[in-house]
């Protein structure tokens, strides 16, 4: 059914159930799958001093190799071998619309943190973003609270 899949990903649970989601259908369709960082640039103040110390930039690419790891782990379990792509961006949504459009992807599936109603609509959803502006069929998956 999807030939090509997009997974937009970041080091939270709904992103990794959404992965597993992605990992089953893409070993039946054998699709290719795409996992997709959009990293948000620093800020003015501290990129001087991250220019300055390569010490503060360190965790953050540690913390995106162990974040991909343990994606591709996931991939792994069901045969699929993802490809890797990482933006720098500060709208998240549109990056991911962006590389949506640009990749001809057949599909979206992405976790959805399911924030209450007021929440969602003071502060934004990538998802709910995603969601309303694709070109392509979006898949959100939901973690239910324990």
């Amino acid at each position: 059914m999807y030939k090509n899949i997009l997974i937009p990903v970041d080091d939270q649970e709904q992103s990794y159930a959404a992965i597993r989601v992605a990992g089953m259908m893409a070993a039946c369709d054998k699709a290719r799958v795409t996992l997709f960082h959009v990293r948000k640039p620093p800020q003015e103040v501290v990129t001087d001093i991250v220019t300055e110390n390569k010490l503060f930039a360190l965790p953050l690419k540690e913390r995106e190799s162990r974040m991909f790891a343990k994606c591709r782990d996931i991939l792994m379990a069901f045969g699929v071998e993802p490809k890797v792509k990482v933006v720098e961006s500060e709208n998240v949504a549109a990056t991911i619309l962006d590389e949506c459009s640009s990749g001809a992807y057949d599909v979206i599936i992405m976790g959805h943190r399911g924030r209450k109603a007021l929440k969602q609509l003071l502060l934004g959803s990538v998802a709910n973003g995603v969601l309303t502006e694709s070109p392509c069929p979006v898949i959100l998956v939901h973690v239910p609270k324990e």
